[in-house]
């Protein structure tokens, strides 16, 4: 609305000047008008250039990857407020964990423990550190939240899905 309000601005603004023009014969006035129009095009043609590149690109979801791994065992939410997103959510499977597109074989997990990454500077951010055999990714890192005992809830439900402990 803003942007059609500003064309709709440098459109009558051009027009007046167009106006002036024809009524003193000035070639200012015809100059001005042309540039206003030049600028109108420059403006429209670049904001059409952006719109194409900052289309929102689609983000997977739980339901993807549940379409692309199958139905998990059980579903264990990291982050209340992300949820429905691939990292606020870890899918265990028999074998295998599944964590923002990534899949852990539960025989690689090494350790596992939570922390709080925080500093002075910034509230408390709690996560769930796993450390793994597999060279390519010796240590994955899971953002919990600002709650530390969300984060040892969490890292419980973790332990329980790896060693097939049932509650």
């Amino acid at each position: 609305m803003k942007k059609a309000l500003n064309y709709i601005v440098l459109g009558i603004f051009a027009i007046g000047a167009l106006a002036i023009w024809f009524i003193t014969g000035q070639a200012v006035m015809l100059s001005l008008t042309l540039f206003i129009v030049i600028l109108i095009a420059i403006i429209g043609i670049s904001e059409i250039k952006m719109g194409k590149e900052t289309l929102p690109e689609e983000k997977p979801t739980i339901d993807s990857l549940i379409a692309q791994y199958g139905e998990p065992d059980d579903i264990i939410v990291t982050d209340p407020t992300r949820s429905s997103e691939v990292d606020g959510a870890i899918l265990v499977y028999t074998d295998t964990l599944v964590f923002n597109q990534t899949e852990i074989s539960k025989t690689d997990i090494v350790d596992m423990t939570f922390n709080n990454s925080a500093n002075p500077y910034v509230a408390s951010d709690y996560q769930i550190i796993l450390t793994t055999k597999n060279p390519n990714m010796p240590i994955l890192r899971i953002h919990v939240g600002s709650d530390s005992t969300w984060a040892q809830e969490v890292l419980e439900n973790i332990r329980k899905a790896v060693f097939l402990v049932k509650s």
